[in-house]
């Protein structure tokens, strides 16, 4: 039986070809990918208890959080659900947005 050496490796060793419009769906992701991690990292840096978010009505009527109501309730939401582990979730998904960038 005769076959050529190639054969077993030549599906593997091509990648799929990115057209235009992927490549551009791509950038435009990794572009609102950003702006959301920056965001969520300023309202992180910016958490304040005293803030009306989703677990509280707050001290005030006018959020300490740089990110404003939005940054407040992200914030609140994710130290009410994780705790200081959300600094990890944070690092996760920059660790994923940068593995999504070097592709």
């Amino acid at each position: 039986m005769t076959y050529s050496l190639n054969t077993l490796n030549h599906a593997k060793d091509q990648a799929p070809a990115v057209t235009g419009w992927q490549r551009f769906l791509q950038e435009i992701a990794l572009s609102l990918g950003f702006v959301f991690l920056l965001f969520w990292l300023v309202a992180l840096l910016s958490h304040s208890a005293q803030d009306p978010a989703w677990t509280t009505s707050g001290s005030s009527a006018t959020p300490h959080n740089w990110g404003g109501r939005i940054g407040a309730a992200i914030s609140d939401l994710g130290f009410f659900v994780a705790g200081y582990s959300m600094v990890w979730c944070y690092l996760a998904a920059l660790i994923a947005w940068l593995k999504a960038l070097a592709a």
